[in-house]
């Protein structure tokens, strides 16, 4: 059975779920790297993670998502036209964590527009393929000696000044359909059961 307090914390949570801003991982090396960044999206409320896994697997580490990951979409590709594809296609409109000249400062994506913001590994950066599909690069605006930022910390700047910046065009905390949230709290409830009493596929 899943318990009155618990139904009542899945409204909460499905009532701020964003669909229209997406995370996009390219060839994370570091698991540590790769469950911060999921823990982030699913604490801020970021419902679709997109998962590129060309050169290396994405390997979260367990202990540090902390079971996070399954209440996340993560679409997960083996090769880069693949997922620039199905996020085309879902309507997202890519921009790069790019830091450098040219770059829009943070506070100037279009956040009422669908975004996907993608980050690469940090030794090796996002694929030319990921960035040639890009609508454009960010940067985050820094003002101390050091001038980067661990991509799991990157990550949750960006994306938690997105989705606050979402959450205020919208005037409401999530963007989901009736149809979504009810799709959503039922896959909730589900996964609230012990693995022994949720249904068989």
């Amino acid at each position: 059975m899943v318990t009155e307090e618990r139904r009542e914390k899945i409204e909460r949570v499905i009532a701020g779920r964003l669909k229209g801003l997406a995370c996009v991982c390219e060839n994370f090396e570091k698991p540590h790297n790769a469950a911060a960044i999921l823990r982030t999206c699913e604490a801020l409320g970021i419902l679709n993670v997109y998962i590129i896994e060309e050169d290396f697997p994405f390997e979260p580490a367990k202990g540090v998502t902390q079971g996070a990951e399954k209440w996340l979409f993560l679409h997960r590709f083996r090769r880069a036209e693949r997922a620039i594809a199905a996020l085309k296609e879902a309507g997202y409109a890519i921009y790069a964590a790019v830091p450098g000249e040219g770059s829009l400062a943070l506070e100037q994506l279009p956040c009422e527009r669908p975004l996907a913001l993608a980050f690469g590994a940090e030794a090796t950066g996002l694929s030319e393929k990921l960035l040639s599909a890009c609508e454009g690069t960010f940067k985050i605006p820094m003002w101390g000696f050091s001038q980067s930022l661990n991509v799991s910390v990157a990550a949750g700047v960006a994306l938690y000044h997105c989705a606050q910046a979402r959450r205020r065009r919208l005037g409401r905390e999530g963007d989901l359909s009736q149809e979504e949230l009810s799709a959503l709290r039922a896959r909730y409830l589900e996964l609230s059961l012990p693995p022994s009493r949720r249904p068989k596929a």
